[in-house]
């Protein structure tokens, strides 16, 4: 539901109709968006249009075909870069929200029941299947096995099962075929000579997983390189403080990340030294439509929410100003320039440069 409507609404703030596409294992939801919208709203027909399809073939029509101006897609890396590639050839602009291993790093002054708290519900949250989540841990080493102890009790209570009991709190998988895949993950992380500490049972009935807490970590494994997907964190010692910025940048994605510890200005320090599109201290909330997002890897993210979509759901256009010389017919030579304007609020005043175009958009609104 969140994704279909951070798509749609800017999208028609900015005045454009949209086809919503659901994904192939969540089309009822897409479904009641459109219901909703039918019912509820004055929205004039064909303004929302909503597919519900499993088949490849439409999401190539919408990729390709001319009179789509631009594709927002969240979903796996692989899928992202076919829809890149294929929407190159009619110069679509491509929003993708794909895949993530965010690092949460612990610093030795971080309260231990805060940590155990913080890392085992945030992993445990939507079953672990969010592009944002940090599925990575990373503990100095001279506490890893404390820290591990606290995070594993603390999963045993989490509780888990039909989500539409209120006493749950993580529900299953999307799929037989994604929690096969976290536990072959986790069946080769184990394999490679990590230590489960945790979980690493599939349950049935049902597509659950328990929370599964993998320690002992090497950085470079399987485990801390591919998204899972899954309830599934690996913990990873580090030596000091280096040490813990460089495997937090040791990662094809570049999507979040957080750090907990007793000093803020500390930790604000270590946070602009990660590579990534945004990072919370201490718990910060960097997920709301107010807070810019994006990502530093073209494998993890496109900007998204706030003022960066709007604006990307608004065609760009090259305008030709003419200088005060030139308009007199003085000089040979052209003394225009070419300026990149969006036409936020839809009215012809506004085809102005950027940033008075920003101001009378407001003023307008």
């Amino acid at each position: 539901m969140q994704l279909g409507l951070a798509k749609l609404a800017p999208s028609l703030a900015a005045g454009c109709t949209v086809v919503l596409k659901g994904a192939p294992d969540t089309p009822i939801i897409t479904n009641a968006i459109g219901e909703l919208i039918q019912k509820y709203t004055d929205i004039p027909a064909g303004v929302v249009n909503i597919l519900s399809s499993s088949g490849i073939p439409v999401g190539e029509v919408l990729t390709t075909h001319p009179d789509v101006d631009v594709v927002t897609f969240t979903g796996s890396t692989p899928v992202g870069a076919q829809i890149m590639a294929a929407a190159a050839a009619t110069m679509k602009k491509v929003f993708t929200e794909l895949g993530g291993k965010s690092a949460l790093i612990v610093l030795e002054d971080a309260d231990l029941a805060t940590v155990a708290q913080f890392a085992a519900f945030s992993i445990c949250s939507h079953a672990g299947q969010g592009c944002a989540l940090t599925s990575r841990l990373l503990v100095p080493r001279d506490k890893h096995d404390e820290i591990v102890q606290a995070i594993a009790t603390m999963m045993a209570n989490v509780p888990f099962g039909d989500p539409t009991n209120p006493k749950m709190y993580m529900g299953p998988l999307i799929s037989a075929k994604q929690r096969d895949k976290v536990d072959g993950l986790v069946q080769r992380a184990i394999a490679a000579g990590a230590t489960l500490a945790a979980g690493g049972k599939a349950v049935s009935p049902g597509y659950f997983y328990e929370p599964t807490l993998v320690a002992n970590v090497d950085p470079s494994s399987e485990i801390a390189q591919e998204e899972a997907f899954g309830p599934v964190l690996a913990v990873i010692p580090f030596d000091d403080e280096e040490d813990a910025v460089r495997i937090a940048n040791d990662s094809k994605y570049g999507l979040s990340g957080g750090i907990l510890t007793a000093d803020d200005d500390r930790g604000i320090a270590i946070a602009r030294r990660i590579r990534t599109g945004s990072f919370g201290i201490n718990g910060g909330n960097y997920f709301s439509p107010i807070c810019p997002s994006a990502a530093t890897s073209s494998r993890a993210s496109a900007a998204k929410w706030a003022r960066k979509d709007w604006r990307s759901s608004s065609r760009p256009s090259r305008t030709r100003w003419r200088s005060s010389r030139e308009a007199a017919g003085r000089g040979s030579r052209p003394r225009g320039r070419d300026v990149r304007v969006r036409s936020l609020c839809g009215c012809s005043t506004c085809r102005v440069g950027r940033r008075r175009h920003q101001g009378r958009a407001r003023r307008h609104r």
